[in-house]
């Protein structure tokens, strides 16, 4: 996830310039270490991706996707059932497509686009 595109996503739909503006810190400023057994790396910047257990993780990752899901969705491909087109799981951030090898292609490209 990038957090660019994830900042002018969340103007665009008028959330308040303050609060992106601190999300925008926060996560631009954001460090990391890993922890191996008993030994802990050096620290280091992360540059895309939600916080791990973040409260508002989820929220931000359903607007950054919100566009794909929905163009995912409207595709009309995917597994049929009684007439109805089911082709994406998702899930916090685990998404799954559902579909024959054929249109599973169409749904990758789609995705890509």
């Amino acid at each position: 996830m990038n957090y660019w595109k994830l900042f002018t996503k969340l103007l665009d739909d008028n959330i308040a310039v303050d609060l992106v503006a601190l999300l925008a810190y926060w996560y631009s400023h954001q460090q990391m270490c890993v922890r191996w057994k008993t030994v802990l790396s050096g620290l280091f910047l992360l540059g895309n991706g939600t916080r791990q257990g973040g409260i508002l993780s989820p929220h931000l990752f359903s607007r950054y996707v919100r566009e794909l899901l929905e163009g995912i969705i409207s595709s009309n491909v995917g597994c049929n059932i009684g007439g109805k087109f089911f082709n994406t799981l998702a899930y916090a951030d685990d998404m799954v497509l559902l579909a024959s090898w054929f249109a599973l292609q169409k749904l990758l490209t789609s995705c890509l686009s």
